[in-house]
């Protein structure tokens, strides 16, 4: 049954998806999947206060490794839609000392930074995502500067 409402959501069908999830987490309250699936559909419907619900309770719940990475930034973003600033900083902010490859959780951040009114941080958690992603030669000679740019942002009070 879940791998019916997944592929609702795969598919793009926000709508129905979320009828689906919806039921399925009433039939399965304590089934961290179909608390992540409620979570997605909601949010995804711009339901971000119902969402927030189902992403605490699938965090309590403990997300499968395979999953985390995009519910972490699906968490932290809505975290900080509803205006759960430091929630949403925490969250992130502990992805990236987890796993500090995934550039999403560095942007994620630097929107929840921001939005908390920590610009210089969130111009660094950004600037330094930009620089890691970006192709040798991208931006023209210019990393080095932007390296040194980006260490004194980190290093700003």
């Amino acid at each position: 049954m879940i791998d019916d409402v997944r592929a609702l959501r795969e598919a793009g069908k926000h709508e129905a998806h979320l009828a689906a999830a919806k039921k399925l987490v009433a039939d399965r309250p304590f089934d961290v999947l179909a608390q992540i699936e409620a979570a997605y559909g909601h949010d995804r419907n711009n339901l971000e206060r119902e969402a927030i619900r189902h992403y605490d309770e699938a965090y309590r719940l403990g997300v499968p490794e395979p999953l985390r990475r995009r519910f972490l930034v699906g968490y932290g973003s809505t975290l900080r839609n509803v205006g759960r600033l430091d929630d949403a900083i925490a969250i992130l902010a502990q992805a990236v000392a987890d796993d500090p490859g995934y550039p999403p959780f560095d942007a994620f951040l630097s929107l929840a930074l921001l939005s908390a009114g920590h610009p210089k941080a969130a111009l660094a958690a950004m600037l330094g995502v930009v620089l890691d992603v970006a192709k040798p030669g991208s931006f023209d000679g210019y990393e080095r500067a932007l390296g040194e740019y980006h260490k004194e942002l980190l290093e700003a009070p």
